[in-house]
């Protein structure tokens, strides 16, 4: 699965500015290790909060918006 296979109606939910793997996987309909790889391949932005690796919806969600405009 790649980020254009996501569903754009998940993706205008509620969300938050950073949210963990876990969250987000879930509410994108993915699994937590398909979330995992994409952060340590670097797909994914994210932020470290003490011990915790969040990923940056609020970055994520800019970086989205760019590439419709340059498509």
């Amino acid at each position: 699965m790649e980020l254009e296979e996501l569903e754009p109606s998940k993706l205008i939910a509620p969300q938050q500015d950073v949210e963990t793997v876990e969250a987000w996987a879930e509410r994108n309909g993915l699994t937590c290790s398909m979330a995992r790889a994409w952060v340590y391949r670097g797909v994914l932005p994210t932020v470290k909060l003490g011990k915790r690796r969040m990923i940056n919806s609020a970055l994520l969600r800019s970086w989205l918006l760019e590439q419709e405009w340059t498509a």
